[in-house]
This record gives C-alpha cells, structure tokens and sequence, in this order.
C-alpha cells in the first residue's frame, strides 16, 4: 500500500459502517466539502485502495513525523514522505 498524508480537522473520525468497520474511501467526499479551515490537523491515509488511516489524527506535521518514527518508519522514508506528502510501500525492480 502506498500512503498520503491528509489534511482533517482536530476532531475527525474516520466513517464507519454500520457494524463500525472503517470505510474505504469515507473521507473523500466529507473532507472535499469541508472548509479548508476546518482542516488544521494530520492523518496518515494508505492510498492504494479508496483509503483508510493509517495513523491516529496529530495536530502537525512534525508530530505525525514523530509517531511514524515510533512505529518503525526509517529516517529516509520520513524524509520522502514530508517532502513529497505521500510515499510508495514497495518499488518493484524488473
């Protein structure tokens, strides 16, 4: 899976279905009719599919950078993924 960081508010909460399983791509339409304003928080999003998080919502970028670092992202992939605001899993050589 690849991922992408995601602007949400300081209180979002990912949608759920109706047995409280996350649902892919549940972020997409509310946080595309939100005001950007609203939108001062980070979460990480896995992005192959329609998406889900990843990561729990932090309130800035450096604090995301410290919790993946925590949960075992290398100093070169953190690197990669603030620079560029998403970041492949896997790069296949042919």
């Amino acid at each position: 899976m690849g991922v992408e960081i995601v602007r949400v508010p300081a209180d979002w909460d990912h949608p759920v279905d109706e047995e409280g399983e996350l649902l892919e791509g549940g972020h997409h339409e509310p946080l595309y009719r939100m005001d950007d304003g609203r939108k001062t928080a980070f979460q990480l999003y896995e992005n192959v599919s329609d998406g889900i998080p990843v990561s729990p919502v932090l309130a800035t970028r450096e604090a995301l950078a410290e919790w993946l670092a925590q949960n075992g992202w290398s100093a070169e992939a953190l690197e990669f993924l603030l620079a560029n605001g998403h970041a492949p899993s896997m790069v296949k050589r042919l």
